[in-house]
């Protein structure tokens, strides 16, 4: 990718694509936004964008964990306590973001290994760069399987909930690796206490015989769980990302979805126009 004044471009193959002007001079999605437009509260983005995200101490921690689970170096992309403007995938900082998360491709992938850790997953529609990426893919017979995405919590309670942001974010890489012709077999969330024994690439055999198996929810350890995902077709995949380009290309405008669990947790509550919760 490479900025050409207020546009971009992205060089994919043999094509040379025009980036088309995005709201807030966005240069590419990560696929990870579609899931929260769809099943979170879009506003919330959009506020983000404008004013700002919190990084707390969750934040980092919740970093802190997937390394550890992971075994890769997390460093945060230069996150400090308090406000942050969202700069990955704006100006040259999404440039070089977007840039350095290519040197790790899927295309450039060994399938003999067990498993790879952070690939990085592209699709184009409507000229517009997608970027996703699974924490983990499993590989069987030189050939990738299993997708896996780990989220972390502090909450014993939240193991048994798979939110519907995370359900899509997951699924969202299983038609994007389809899309590049990979064909994976399935995708699944691991939910881990943070702190706790348990490790993800310590224990992949235990995770491939249960994604092998026929049940949707299974508890690894006392602090760890996988969800299966069920994953929808993909031409209502597509349906997701067309209506959350919507947004972004400056075709509707932000959609609100005021909730007393959403707006809780949410640092814009107390001036956003449609919080529940002050």
């Amino acid at each position: 990718m490479e900025l050409l004044g207020e546009s971009a471009v992205l060089y994919w193959g043999d094509e040379r694509i025009a980036i088309p002007k995005l709201k807030h001079g966005v240069l590419f999605l990560m696929s990870g936004y579609i899931g929260s437009q769809i099943n979170g509260c879009e506003y919330k983005i959009h506020l983000d964008y404008l004013r700002g995200r919190i990084v707390n101490e969750g934040v980092i921690g919740g970093l802190q964990e997937h390394a550890k689970q992971l075994g890769v170096d997390e460093d945060g992309l230069g996150l400090e306590l308090g406000w942050n403007p969202v700069i990955v995938n704006r100006g040259d900082e999404g440039v070089y973001f977007f840039n350095s998360k290519m040197r790790n491709w899927i295309g450039y992938a060994d399938f003999s290994r067990r498993f790879i850790q952070e690939v990085s997953l592209v699709m184009v529609r409507r000229d517009v760069p997608i970027l996703g990426l699974p924490d983990l893919v499993i590989n069987l017979n030189n050939k990738p399987m299993y997708i896996v995405e780990l989220k972390t919590t502090n909450n014993p309670a939240n193991l048994k909930v798979v939110r519907g942001r995370e359900a899509l974010q997951a699924e969202s890489y299983f038609h994007m690796m389809s899309y590049l012709g990979l064909n994976p077999r399935g995708v699944a969330v691991i939910k881990v206490v943070r702190g706790s024994e348990f490790r993800v690439i310590d224990n992949i055999d235990v995770i491939i015989k249960y994604l092998e198996g026929g049940e949707d929810f299974v508890r690894l350890a006392r602090h760890a769980v996988i969800h299966k995902i069920n994953v929808r077709g993909f031409n209502d995949f597509l349906k997701d990302v067309d209506y959350s380009l919507d947004y972004w290309l400056g075709l509707r405008n932000p959609r609100p979805s005021p909730s007393k669990g959403l707006c809780s947790n949410c640092e814009h509550r107390r001036y956003c126009p449609y919080s529940v919760v002050r």
